[in-house]
């Protein structure tokens, strides 16, 4: 055979490759062509159909990566899920600037990718450092977001996230959770090992020991009034979505709240809490009432109710940073019979 029909027999093939998409059967996802890259990362995508992958290195080294991961996505494309290859590296080590890599599917080439290496000037790895930043305004307006550096990765990494107040001071007003308390009001109930009932986000059952609605009252027009039905222990929860909210401008502030006792039964204690359902809470704190009918208005110190620990040990850990909801409830063993109403629920600097 010829060379120009060796030639014209290698074209042809390629044509038909690109023809038929024999060359879209895999890809080198990270680093993306045209990126920046640090620290431990990944070379890492997808083929189809290989049995081994390896990664080429610009000084030609080849390193073989770990295949048969799972990769959902691509079930439709290549008929299974477990196409997927990985190899970690450490970027550092390829130097500083612009590098090209490339990837073969069973010895033959199928991606590359041309991508710039930041390298710190201490080297290919440092260790014993330790570094803590915030980057404002990330990824959002307002937000901030914590890095860390990791040495194990050679690189920052994120480590929180700081949230704003997403809709003011306001907890509750005419009966109704300010739209900030977006999952709404539900209550919380002995008798049903704890679980959420009456609406809001753990609905499932309905309550047996206490029940909850919006009144209209004399004085005042649209209130929440809640009513224990019997002596089990309960409450109600004005709730927020994840991630929650950051109310750190009160931490110097107040809680307040307005409250009528409609009918006491044998309770003087009400009990009113801050929490991130996530462990963090201020502890059930105590207000007493004077059970006169009347209506009475409350102002809790923030610096008291955060360091409030209740007699069961709960309490004293909740960060401001990410509020969830805001509790209130009678006295435990005292609950019977016992009718209130809230009003003016909110949070001053």
């Amino acid at each position: 055979m010829g060379m120009n029909t060796i030639i014209t027999a290698a074209l042809s093939a390629a044509a038909l490759a690109l023809s038929s998409g024999v060359f879209a059967e895999g890809r080198l996802e990270t680093p993306a062509d045209g990126s920046g890259i640090s620290g431990k990362a990944l070379f890492s995508g997808w083929h189809c159909d290989a049995s081994s992958i390896e990664i080429e290195l610009p000084s030609g080294t080849l390193l073989p990566a770990a295949t048969g991961t799972v990769r959902g996505d691509l079930n439709s494309r290549c008929g299974k899920t477990d196409v997927g290859f990985g190899l970690l590296f450490n970027m550092a080590e390829l130097g500083e600037g612009e590098q090209t890599v490339t990837a073969y599917a069973d010895g033959v080439e199928f991606a590359t990718s041309t991508f710039t290496v930041t390298k710190l000037s201490t080297g290919s790895y440092l260790s014993g450092a330790s570094k803590t930043v915030e980057v404002a305004d990330f990824p959002t307006a307002g937000n901030t977001v914590t890095l860390a550096w990791e040495q194990t990765l050679q690189n920052f990494v994120i480590t929180g996230e700081s949230i704003p107040a997403t809709g003011g001071a306001d907890v509750l007003q005419d009966g109704v959770a300010n739209a900030q308390y977006d999952a709404g009001i539900f209550a919380f109930d002995q008798a049903l090992n704890y679980g959420g009932c009456g609406g809001g986000p753990a609905a499932e059952t309905e309550c047996e020991s206490i029940s909850f609605a919006v009144v209209d009252d004399s004085d005042r027009g649209a209130v929440l009034e809640v009513s224990y039905l019997s002596d089990q222990f309960a409450g109600i929860v004005i709730d927020s979505n994840a991630p929650g909210l950051d109310m750190s401008a009160y931490e110097t502030g107040t809680l307040n709240f307005d409250i009528k006792v409609v009918s006491p039964g044998t309770n003087t204690v009400y009990k009113v809490k801050v929490d991130d359902h996530n462990s963090g809470s201020t502890g059930e704190y105590d207000v007493t009432t004077d059970n006169s009918g009347e209506w009475e208005t409350f102002s809790v110190n923030m610096s008291d109710l955060l360091v409030n620990v209740d007699g069961n040990g709960v309490g004293g850990n909740l960060s401001l940073s990410t509020v969830k909801a805001v509790v209130f409830m009678a006295t435990f063993g005292a609950t019977q019979d016992v009718v209130f109403r809230l009003d003016n629920v909110y949070f001053q600097e």
